[in-house]
């Protein structure tokens, strides 16, 4: 076959998968991507392990451990996991289509830089796994040398090591592609809802058995634009694996206060499923009070921003969850003022996926994630200290945005009186 009938047999493919690709929605063709990166980069390892099984293997008998050895650690210097990332501009694309308030999408230097962006974090996990992954099959050869004579027993033991890495690093490389495109899909939000002049988003978490303590804390937290759009800057200016870790760093406890600047665009931990959305507030009045929300469910008597910054969902099973709790007819204003007054915040000592919090008007809470759980005049002084796991207690000194520009204009107000009065 001449070279013209090669390329017009690989061009054909291509514009068949091309157009197969277009039929796929979105998900699939995410898992498609994920699922082909990790095959790509298992095959990588698992042909280089081989080689160097059967090297060793060959060898093991005619030359001296320390020379073996040595040879052996210059070969490990030619692995080089690397990531197929030709599709990454359409995903970007389909994904930025989706996450966009308008019909029309355009590319931009933001998008553009967003693309290179996962690309340079395919480029570097790969070089930094590859980095990782030399010591660490270094460190198995040399204790498979010890104490060992025979090659049938270094067979044996390398047999096994090796195929412990390929089976744990197999769900490694998933977990990595994984990864880079939540980020991703969650820059895309970011990028384009700017474009509109969004100015807040909203952490909406997956709630089951499976989720984390720092995604169940932060699930309904609303996020500033500004400091969502800042975090993005950082993360694409990155010159490499370690500046990207730092200007997007992963928690695992519980968090409750004042986001950091390097903290707040999702994933928050590997294998991370919260995302950000954007989102517009409203303001309605309850019972003389101002509750402030990014949406609502129809069973919600009182949906509101709390001190904390997190949209709190309260419905009449918050006050009427036991018989006891229906004889306690706490006004809904006085639900808004606990909800505006937290002072502390931490997970409950005997329900781990539970929160309680305590108010500055004497009212201790219990949150599910998101959700009033319910609440209660504390019946005695030292009551949210024996609920709560105070070694995670968080005091919450800082105001929310709605906080500050309450404070704002009482402050406007308090000056006018005082020129008034002069």
């Amino acid at each position: 076959m001449n070279i013209g009938k090669i390329m017009q047999k690989k061009l054909l493919t291509e514009l068949i998968k091309s157009n197969l690709s277009k039929k796929k929605t979105v998900d699939e063709l995410i898992d498609e991507f994920i699922k082909t990166q990790s095959g790509f980069a298992k095959d990588q390892l698992e042909d280089f392990l081989s080689s160097l099984f059967v090297y060793i293997n060959k060898n093991y008998d005619d030359l001296s451990q320390e020379v073996l050895l040595s040879i052996v650690g210059s070969k490990l210097t030619d692995l080089n996991i690397s990531f197929d990332t030709k599709e990454l501009d359409d995903i970007y694309k389909r994904i930025s289509i989706i996450n966009s308030p308008s019909t029309k999408f355009e590319f931009d230097k933001t998008d553009l830089a967003a693309i290179e962006s996962m690309r340079k974090n395919f480029y570097w996990v790969g070089t930094e796994y590859s980095q990782n992954t030399q010591d660490k099959v270094k460190g198995v050869i040399e204790d498979a040398f010890k104490g060992k004579t025979t090659r049938e027993e270094i067979s044996s033991i390398l047999k096994e090591q090796f195929d412990t890495i390929l089976k744990a690093d197999e769900r490694y490389f998933e977990g990595v592609a994984d990864h880079i495109i939540n980020q991703s899909q969650n820059i895309s939000r970011v990028n384009q809802a700017l474009k509109y002049n969004v100015k807040h988003f909203q952490v909406k978490a997956r709630i089951d058995n499976k989720t984390s303590d720092i995604c169940r804390s932060l699930n309904g937290k609303i996020i500033e634009s500004s400091h969502l759009e800042s975090q993005v800057t950082n993360v694409l200016a990155a010159k490499n694996i370690s500046e990207k870790k730092e200007a997007a760093q992963w928690k695992s406890e519980p968090h409750f206060g004042k986001l950091p600047s390097n903290f707040g665009l999702p994933p928050y931990h590997f294998r991370c499923r919260t995302e950000i959305v954007p989102v517009w507030l409203s303001e309605d009045e309850i019972e003389g009070k101002k509750v402030k929300y990014a949406s609502k469910k129809k069973d919600d008597i009182i949906t509101h921003i709390d001190k904390t910054g997190v949209q709190r969902r309260v419905d009449f099973a918050s006050i009427n969850h036991s018989s006891s709790s229906s004889k306690r007819n706490v006004p809904k204003k006085d639900i808004i003022s606990a909800l505006n007054s937290i002072i502390e915040i931490s997970p409950h000592k005997v329900y781990g996926n539970r929160t309680v919090a305590k108010s500055s008007n004497g009212y201790f809470m219990v949150f599910d994630a998101d959700y009033l759980y319910t609440i209660f005049k504390e019946p005695r002084k030292n009551y949210f200290k024996d609920n709560a796991n105070l070694d995670k207690k968080e005091i919450i000194k800082w105001k929310n945005t709605q906080s500050q520009s309450e404070t704002g204009l009482l402050s406007k107000l308090i000056t006018i009186f005082q020129q008034s009065n002069k």
